[in-house]
């Protein structure tokens, strides 16, 4: 259902304000003024320093589609107001028919890292085509972004020894989105390399993966038969479920299941209880059965702090973590907060003044500095500065920290490797993104190796290092200017 509505390109992906608004901007003869609104996020999720950006082929998707029928049309005319009356007026519904999106966007790509207070998203274009966007790049991104995050985060505490595990999303029946196609593909992209999710796997063309339920097992006898019927018709799939009555005895009933069969056991896989101990009794039950072949898979309300706890502490001999309910649900921090402001009109920078709240004025772009292969800060400029040429800093640049303060500052010399972090998607309703084509696969692999490229430092569960993001010192000088006129009136 929810692909179809990115498919039909409904131009209702939006909250009835913005209709409204649209109404009132063409009734003062207002609608075609040329605005630039931008979308970012106040604070990085699961009390950590960083976001991977994701869900915006998903959003391009839906914006390529874009457009008002007749249908849309005798839909708006069924809605009233208070006093009974037509919401929307006769010439307001003929000037939307037909129309569809004449923007032109910039965007983070999909498996991009970004951080608290910079763009992810500039859209500009005539002011109630820029506002009619907002819910549905909003809702995608939070959305996608914040599973995305929390699965690397897994992957990351999964392999926090240097050691490689795989994290498997196995969340279909906790996802909170219907069919669960959106956390098992914001999962992958974070780094899982399988889902339990079948119609998703198919979908995105993830693998999928599995074992068998404890109802399996139940519907037998008793367990060793349960698991030689699992063990003759699931040849090269061979992971049994050991701890529906007994984990210990349960571990035995494999092995023999295995012995008895011939067939190799592929792996065990424990659900509930001390997953340490059962893990280190099941390596020592396995090894001395001479199935040192044989992997340990664990589930249970995973989470990425657990998981190092297994991992570092616990020294666990676990091969593969099967994550469900707190990776899908994004458990700890179930909302991002994105937002999406107005920063110019009509040419003219836009500046909102509030405690903690204030925003960078103007249309803004973001440099990233890089220095020896790592990602070293980011830069926030007006976005008619040009400051990267090459994929280097073509002059020197001052950075003030953002939200300081104090008078923080950075010098980066000229030379310095740079680039910008948002690409050009659509230019005047055309689409121009070289990466939009991307397969899931490609954007996995993209976003591992931008994490490569962050510093451990910020990829830390507790005292991650906070990532320094700052105002070039033009655009600095524009915010303080602002703030002392507004303190001044």
């Amino acid at each position: 259902m929810r692909n179809d509505l990115l498919q039909s390109g409904t131009p209702f992906y939006c909250d009835l304000y913005h209709l409204t608004m649209a109404q009132a901007w063409f009734s003062d003869n207002k609608h075609m003024e040329q605005k630039t609104s931008e979308a970012f996020f106040r604070k990085c999720p699961f009390g950590g320093s960083y976001l991977v950006a994701a869900g915006l082929q998903e959003f391009v998707e839906w914006i390529e589609n874009w457009h008002i029928s007749q249908k849309d049309i005798d839909y708006l005319k069924t809605l009233k107001n208070a006093d009974g009356l037509n919401l929307f007026n006769d010439d307001f519904l003929s000037f939307i028919k037909n129309q569809k999106l004449n923007l032109s966007i910039n965007a983070v790509s999909e498996g991009e890292i970004v951080f608290s207070n910079e763009p992810v998203l500039s859209v500009s274009g005539p002011c109630w085509q820029v506002d009619m966007v907002e819910a549905a790049f909003l809702n995608i991104f939070n959305a996608q972004s914040l599973i995305a995050t929390k699965a690397s985060r897994m992957v990351n505490a999964a392999s926090s020894d240097g050691i490689k595990r795989p994290v498997l999303e196995f969340g279909l029946r906790r996802a909170q989105d219907m069919g669960c196609f959106l956390p098992t593909r914001a999962s992958y992209i974070g780094g899982c390399v399988g889902t339990s999710n079948v119609a998703a796997a198919q979908y995105y063309g993830i693998e999928a993966k599995g074992t068998m339920a404890h109802s399996f097992i139940m519907s037998y006898e008793n367990e060793k038969d349960a698991f030689i019927s699992y063990l003759k018709s699931s040849k090269g799939n061979t992971t049994l479920l050991v701890d529906t009555y007994d984990t210990k005895q349960g571990i035995k009933n494999a092995i023999k299941a295995s012995e008895k069969t011939g067939i190799r056991l592929d792996g065990i896989r424990i659900d509930s209880g001390d997953l340490a101990y059962w893990s280190k009794l099941a390596r020592k039950m396995l090894d001395d059965a001479n199935m040192g072949h044989t992997k340990i898979v664990v589930s249970n309300d995973l989470d990425e702090y657990l998981i190092e706890n297994l991992v570092m502490v616990q020294k666990a001999p676990i091969d593969i973590f099967a994550a469900g309910t707190k990776l899908v649900t994004a458990y700890d921090t179930p909302a991002l907060g994105g937002v999406f402001k107005t920063k110019e009109y009509m040419s003219q920078p836009k500046i909102k003044i509030a405690e903690n709240k204030t925003t960078i004025p103007g249309a803004t772009k973001v440099v990233r500095i890089v220095k020896n292969g790592k990602y070293e800060g980011d830069i926030i400029t007006r976005s008619s500065e040009e400051l990267v040429y090459n994929q280097k800093l073509s002059r020197g640049v001052r950075s003030y920290k953002l939200n300081s303060a104090t008078t923080e500052n950075t010098y980066f010399e000229k030379g310095t490797d740079a680039y910008y972090l948002l690409k050009p998607v659509m230019i005047n309703g055309q689409m121009v993104g070289q990466d939009l084509d991307l397969s899931l696969k490609q954007i996995r692999q993209e976003t591992l190796r931008n994490l490569e490229k962050l510093d451990n430092s910020y990829k830390r569960l507790a005292n991650s290092h906070i990532y320094g993001v700052g105002l070039e010192q033009n655009l600095f000088d524009l915010q303080q200017c602002l703030i002392a006129k507004h303190q001044e009136r």
